[in-house]
C-alpha cells in the first residue's frame, strides 16, 4: 500500500504541479522576453545617451557659431556706424559745397550786375566823351577857320 500511496501521491502531485509547471514555463518565457526587451531598451537608452552626447557637441558648436556671428554682427554694426558717420560727413561736405556754389553763383550774379552797371556807365561815358570830342573837333575846326581868316586879314 505504501507503494500505491506513493504512486497515487505522485500522480496527484504530477497533476497538481503540471499547471504550476506550465505557469512557471510561461513566467520563464515572459522573463526571457522581458530580458530581451530590457536589452533592447538598454540599447535604445545607450543610443539616446550617444545622441544626447552628440547633440551636446553640436550645441557647443552652435554656441560657438552664435558667438562668432554675434562678434561679426558687432563688427558690422561698428563698421556701419563708421560708414554712417562718414556718410554724414560727406553729406555735410556736400551741403557746404552746395552752399559755396550758391554763394559763388550769387557772387557771379552780383559781379555780372556790377559789370553790367560798369559797362552802362562806360557806354554813357564813351558816348559823352564822343560828343565832347565831336564838339571839340568842331570848335577846333572853327578855331582853324578863324585863324585862317585872321591870317588872311593880316598884312604880310
Amino acid at each position: 500500500m505504501n507503494q500505491e500511496l506513493k504512486d497515487l501521491l505522485r500522480s496527484v502531485l504530477k497533476e497538481e504541479l503540471q499547471p504550476i509547471r506550465k505557469q512557471l514555463e510561461r513566467v520563464e518565457q515572459t522573463q526571457q522576453e522581458l530580458q530581451r526587451g530590457q536589452k533592447v531598451l538598454e540599447a535604445g537608452v545607450a543610443q539616446v545617451q550617444q545622441d544626447v552626447a552628440e547633440l551636446r557637441v553640436d550645441q557647443q558648436a552652435l554656441q560657438q557659431d552664435v558667438a562668432q556671428l554675434q562678434a561679426g554682427q558687432q563688427k558690422l554694426e561698428h563698421e556701419m556706424s563708421g560708414m554712417k558717420q562718414s556718410l554724414g560727413n560727406m553729406e555735410r561736405t556736400g551741403e557746404k559745397i552746395l552752399e559755396e556754389l550758391r554763394i559763388s553763383k550769387n557772387n557771379q550774379a552780383l559781379l555780372l550786375n556790377d559789370l553790367t552797371g560798369i559797362k552802362k556807365s562806360m557806354d554813357v561815358t564813351v558816348a559823352y566823351l564822343q560828343r565832347r570830342s565831336d564838339v571839340m573837333f568842331d570848335k577846333m575846326i572853327e578855331h582853324e577857320k578863324e585863324i585862317l581868316n585872321l591870317k588872311t586879314r593880316l598884312p604880310n
